[in-house]
């Protein structure tokens, strides 16, 4: 893992400093740094480089073979393959190399050959092109920031953010954030600056530029579905998984493994362990019990046999981390476990510089308590619907009103809505109240399937995966330079989790309810029943307690509703009541402070 960054100009200007972004890249690569130019000065190159392939410096970036120079960020897992069907010969052992090899073999066809997680920019110095590619599913991140003088680009906004003074903020993007809690891509914060998107590759050329899809996400789920009985289906999933752990595990430094004690990050390590290598966990907890999942990391962990490292996150040592987001992300980001997960980070990376995670398990096979509420909502008559929030929406029991919110259902933007709401987030009618300038929903330009849990589902795995759960990894990880590798998101075993049938993913009318079932039938392979069979929980924290406790100086001094409307032209009497609601013992509605909260204090980063 790495941090890359880099501009290509054409018009005559001057260059921005290539040092500054190796400066504030340099805890994503602390083992080497450099820098290239063209000889006309107008395309540079700059690299920070995390270790973990081929140490030595032959492999060092910005990286050189004939008339191609590369700075790359990720994990190509099938290098050898590609290499060998290449018959290309190598000086190192690394997959950059290979990466090189394969553009100047296959030109852009490469981009489908590679499997893995990766941003790069590769500059053919012959034809005076620059090309930009991000992996398929958004592993990695790569920002670009358009400008009449050319194309700068970078793994972190925070290097743009430096290059470039006169950055003005996207007014949709307030209304956005509020609502889904992240910025959807392609867009940023700023204007002019975006995220190119998961499977998509940019080519600059003189003045212009093309961006096209290379990997098409949504045909994904326009697969033939799997034919087989549940036995030969479980059993090829099975075997694909464990081809993507050993894939995953190829280190020449030591791997660990995020262990929650949950499905997903239970199975890659139960599946890591069958490959004999020396492995260790990390895992983090509270001191509020209902939140703490320490005990069922710890019993898994000593049921395979794997030592594990812990630490519990407190309010004190949570305070002083808040002030620290907006630095991390440099847009509003509004995740709260990026807290946690920053937190377990850096209790990895006192030992080892690689992790396993379980990432994308949730969204593959639909784990998630909104994938319930849409099939409710999907065979209730509209006009049930419609009296049913109503009337919850009235009710003196928060729960109750948070149902009644979720059956609002904008037919606009229903899969957003489902979203938003289970996710504690503003619902378009809020922030119509709160931002009378936003305009229609936002809303997905993909096309999703007609089935409407597995619509919910294309959509999770669109946006909130990348912009989202990957975004946060990838941050608060490479805050302490630690690798995060999710073999779950292993392209050959995403395509195959594809093609499962929703019925061994979402049982109809199993009670109790039955989340990843398929998942659950190769757990219990390595895990006795109680370890497998229990309760889902994310991986969060006591929000609305700390922010009514230690937390509330915090949270008053960044939502405060004045600051909101001056800064935001948000209307400050909606945000009051707000506040009030909160404060009366409406813990659903500490998501939306807290939402508050990371606009506040990123107006004042």
């Amino acid at each position: 893992m790495c941090g890359i960054g880099g501009y290509f100009l054409w018009k005559r200007v001057s260059p921005p400093p290539l040092g500054e972004a190796l400066s504030l890249l340099a805890h994503r690569g602390p083992d080497a740094a450099r820098i290239w130019y063209s000889s006309s000065g107008h395309v540079g190159l700059a690299h920070t480089r995390l270790s973990i392939l081929d140490l030595s410096e032959a492999a060092h970036q910005p990286f050189h073979f004939d008339t191609f120079h590369l700075v790359y960020n990720g994990e190509i897992y099938n290098f050898r393959e590609i290499a060998q069907k290449g018959r290309f010969t190598l000086r190192t052992r690394s997959d950059t190399e290979v990466i090189l090899h394969a553009y100047k073999h296959w030109g852009e066809a490469a981009l489908n050959e590679l499997e893995g997680m990766f941003a790069f920019a590769l500059y053919d110095e012959e034809k005076n092109e620059l090309l930009l590619a991000r992996d398929p599913f958004g592993i990695k991140p790569l920002w670009v920031a358009t400008r009449p003088e050319g194309i700068y680009f970078a793994s972190e906004l925070k290097v743009l953010k430096a290059w470039l003074k006169d950055l003005s903020i996207r007014p949709e993007a307030i209304p956005e954030f509020l609502h889904l809690g992240f910025i959807p891509a392609p867009h940023s914060w700023y204007e002019g600056i975006y995220k190119v998107l998961p499977g998509e590759a940019w080519r600059i050329h003189e003045e212009r530029f093309t961006r096209w899809t290379y990997y098409e996400r949504p045909l994904l789920w326009q697969q033939e579905e799997l034919q087989e009985p549940l036995p030969e289906i479980e059993a090829r999933i099975h075997t694909c998984l464990r081809q993507a752990v050993k894939a995953h595990l190829v280190s020449d430094v030591p791997v660990g493994l995020f262990l929650s004690g949950g499905t997903d990050s239970s199975l890659v390590a139960a599946i890591a362990q069958e490959n004999g290598q020396s492995l260790q966990a990390f895992s983090i907890g509270f001191a509020e019990g209902k939140f703490n999942e320490l005990p069922y990391a710890r019993a898994v962990a000593s049921h395979l046999g794997i030592p594990l490292v812990e630490a519990i996150l407190g309010p004190t040592e949570a305070l002083e981390l808040l002030t620290r987001l907006s630095e991390w992300f440099d847009e509003p980001f509004g995740d709260i476990s990026a807290l946690p997960t920053y937190l377990v980070s850096r209790l990895a990376a006192s030992q080892v510089k690689v992790v396993l995670a379980g990432d994308g398990g949730d969204e593959l096979f639909w784990g998630y308590g909104r994938y319930l509420w849409v099939k409710r909502i999907q065979y209730s008559p509209p006009f049930l619907t419609q009296v049913g929030s109503w009337t919850l929406q009235r009710s003196p029991m928060s729960k109750a009103r948070r149902v009644g919110r979720l059956l609002q259902l904008p037919p606009e933007a229903r899969t957003e809505h489902i979203f938003s709401q289970e996710q504690h987030t503003f619902s378009w009618r809020e922030i119509k109240e709160i931002c009378p300038s936003a305009r229609n929903p936002w809303k997905t330009p993909y096309p999703l399937p007609n089935e409407k849990i597995r619509a919910q589902a294309a959509w999770d795995f669109l946006h909130y995966l990348p912009d989202d759960l990957l975004t946060k990894v990838d941050r608060a990880s490479m805050q302490h330079s630690l690798e995060v590798r999710v073999p779950l998101l292993d392209k050959r075993f995403v395509e195959l989790a594809w093609r499962v049938p929703q019925r061994w993913k979402h049982p109809q009318g199993a009670f109790p309810v039955q989340y990843k079932p398929l998942l659950r039938r190769l757990l219990r392979r390595y895990l006795p029943a109680p370890l497998v069979e229990r309760k889902k929980w994310g991986f969060t924290i006591p929000l609305a307690q700390w922010l009514r406790g230690p937390l509330r100086d915090w949270l008053r001094t960044y939502a405060d509703e004045a600051s909101l409307a001056r800064r935001y032209e948000l209307s400050p009497h909606p945000l009051r009541r707000l506040w009030r609601a909160f404060m009366d013992g409406d813990d659903l509605l500490a998501t939306r402070l807290w939402l508050l909260a990371q606009i506040g204090s990123h107006a004042n980063a």
